[in-house]
């Protein structure tokens, strides 16, 4: 599960995605470096002017590759290793009041949601840690550094050094609160996605794929539920096994799609026929199994009613019309019986109808 959530989409349409916020991200970064570049120069901090006339230029050139996935693991680095020497630099240079400190961690958020977009399950999860650690140590280095030399570049106007410390706090704080949701924005997709294909596979491992009806399996847990009931609460079932008569004609004579066809439309017709509390199970080929909630008159009356509209209905394949018919047996709970001994009498009077003509419901 976890594997699943890190690994995210997958596609063109994701690879696609994740272009788009790389594109963002280093647009963003280029822009608050134009702004360093021009502060620096003012403050007459020449080399880390420069510093950030490269970068700016180095990330203009990198939002060209984002379209590329293999490269997001190598911008993902280089942005890491860029953010975290650039704020030690400047704070070397210019002094911790400044504020460059608090780029550092924002990072980790950051890294976390860009971890989405790194194809290798296993540095999806060590990228975000080993950047922690980097953070980590860089911060407090710094930090330790700041305590035992002054700043290279002193003399700045207060007002300036104001500026640019209040910039880095909103900038900074602002980076970790929009990463930190759109993080938990990814993480709920991913639980939203995981859910519906969980959904997905227990549609798949229920029902009939063809006809939608439950499979035996699922059929066998309902049916084991349903008499536990029955002989809990004395709630009274039925069942109904039902076979279309002359079905092999219709796969020889027509092929095989045309059996498919006459199965799916035969059991859309069936569930127009039944109540919302009852159950259909494809019980083999093109025999099926009904629980009817109910007594055996009630399940005797659906039984007549499935009978009467197959044989009214006219099943169009290929500009052919075809009749069908449909023989049923019916059986009814009874407080000895067992849910196996249910079914073999319910199949016992299926076959009785076989035998007498085909096209009726049997019931005792």
């Amino acid at each position: 599960m976890l594997q699943k959530l890190l690994y995210g989409h997958q596609g063109d349409s994701q690879t696609n995605y994740d272009a788009i916020r790389y594109s963002i991200l280093l647009a963003g970064i280029s822009v608050i470096h134009f702004i360093f570049m021009i502060a620096f120069y003012i403050i007459g901090a020449g080399f880390l002017g420069i510093y950030n006339t490269a970068i700016f230029i180095m990330y203009a050139a990198l939002s060209r590759m984002t379209s590329d996935i293999k490269f997001f693991g190598r911008i993902y680095v280089l942005v890491l290793i860029e953010v975290v020497v650039h704020s030690c630099l400047a704070t070397i240079f210019v002094g911790w009041s400044f504020g460059f400190m608090f780029y550092l961690p924002s990072l980790i958020p950051v890294s976390f949601y860009l971890a989405f977009s790194i194809s290798s399950f296993r540095r999806k999860l060590v990228y975000p840690f080993i950047t922690g650690g980097f953070v980590l140590f860089a911060f407090l280095l710094i930090r330790a550094l700041t305590y035992i030399f002054d700043p290279l570049i002193g003399n700045v106007a207060i007002g300036f050094e104001v500026f640019l410390c209040c910039m880095n706090i909103i900038i900074g704080i602002g980076v970790t609160f929009i990463f930190s949701a759109l993080f938990a924005v990814e993480v709920n997709s991913m639980q939203l996605k995981m859910e519906s294909e969980q959904e997905r596979l227990e549609d798949e491992a229920s029902f009939d794929p063809l006809t939608h009806f439950l499979n035996r399996r699922s059929m066998d847990e309902r049916l084991n539920h349903t008499h536990r009931n029955a002989i809990i609460n004395d709630v009274p079932y039925s069942l109904i096994m039902a076979d279309i008569d002359h079905f092999k004609k219709f796969n020889d004579s027509y092929g095989h799609d045309c059996g498919d066809f006459v199965l799916q439309s035969l059991s859309k017709i069936i569930t127009t026929q039944i109540r919302s509390k009852d159950s259909v199970c494809r019980w083999g080929g093109e025999e099926f199994l009904i629980l009817v909630n109910d007594s055996q008159d009630i399940a005797i009356d659906v039984a007549n009613r499935i009978r009467s509209a197959i044989e009214a209905y006219e099943f169009n394949y290929e500009g052919k019309i075809l009749h069908v018919t449909i023989t049923l047996g019916v059986s009814g709970y009874y407080s000895s019986a067992k849910v196996k001994t249910l079914i073999e009498i319910a199949d016992k009077r299926l076959y009785k109808g076989k035998e007498n003509g085909r096209n009726q419901v049997v019931y005792n």
